[in-house]
């Protein structure tokens, strides 16, 4: 699944509606870019932040920066942006992937979802994320942000993304998984949700270890994801599995009313 922004210069600075969030959320969201010198970027910023408002309101920006970038960050701060999400981009190369737990094989089923399987797959979304920036800005109503989700999901399955669903034995819906790709390349581990009721007894590592194995199997070469910090316990496992961060980013919205 792929989106495509159409970006507009201003000075140094670019910028682009993002559609499908500004349809779903019913106010306009922007992704900002700083491409120019500092300087310039500096005195840029206080005259697109007026271009904004003359657009139309109420509006939501958002700009990734590296988390190092304290300069950056501070200017940004001084004209409304807030920290929403810093997030880390992972990688695994699957040969050299190891389960944490090998004889865990029969406790659950992975196979891929049909179409069959979408509407409950989409059902178990609502109010299974909580950790992401959509849903810890108190400007964007958690209802929607659930609703986002449910939309990568139904967008990804139509797109042909291969989707996963983790069951038991029983044939009852633990989870899903999400990925993209076409070996012998690199996979997305683009996004993933177990249900709460399990997710308390390690189901979640299996699942994982699970799409791993397979996507490995399927003759991908490696494995990549983006993960945020606020997930903790998603970063661990993560680590546990083999992955290494190649970058990390800070993601700063402004919103606008």
């Amino acid at each position: 699944m792929t989106f495509e922004l159409d970006f507009t210069s201003f000075g140094p600075l670019s910028y682009s509606t993002v559609p499908w969030d500004s349809d779903l959320f019913g106010i306009e969201f922007y992704e900002l870019r700083a491409e120019g010198p500092a300087a310039e970027v500096v005195r840029s910023l206080p005259a697109w932040r007026e271009e904004l408002r003359r657009r139309g309101l109420p509006a939501l920006a958002f700009t990734r920066i590296r988390p190092d970038d304290v300069a950056l960050a501070k200017v940004l701060g001084e004209i409304g942006f807030y920290p929403a999400e810093t997030t880390l981009r992972i990688s695994l190369p699957l040969k050299r992937f190891v389960p944490l737990h090998p004889n865990a094989a029969g406790r659950a089923v992975l196979r891929e979802a049909s179409a069959e399987d979408l509407p409950t797959l989409v059902d178990m979304v609502e109010g299974m994320f909580e950790m992401d920036r959509f849903h810890l800005d108190p400007h964007l109503p958690r209802q929607l942000s659930d609703r986002r989700y449910a939309q990568w999901l139904e967008r990804g399955f139509h797109d042909h993304d291969r989707l996963f669903v983790y069951e038991t034995a029983d044939k009852e819906p633990m989870g899903f998984y999400l990925v993209k790709g076409q070996p012998p390349g690199e996979v997305d581990l683009s996004l993933a949700g177990l249900s709460e009721r399990y997710r308390r007894g390690g189901a979640g590592a299996l699942m994982y270890e699970a799409v791993l194995g397979r996507c490995r199997d399927l003759g991908f070469r490696t494995a990549t994801s983006t993960i945020s910090t606020n997930n903790t316990d998603v970063v661990n496992l993560f680590m546990r599995l083999g992955f290494v961060v190649r970058s990390a980013q800070l993601t700063m919205h402004l919103f606008l009313s």
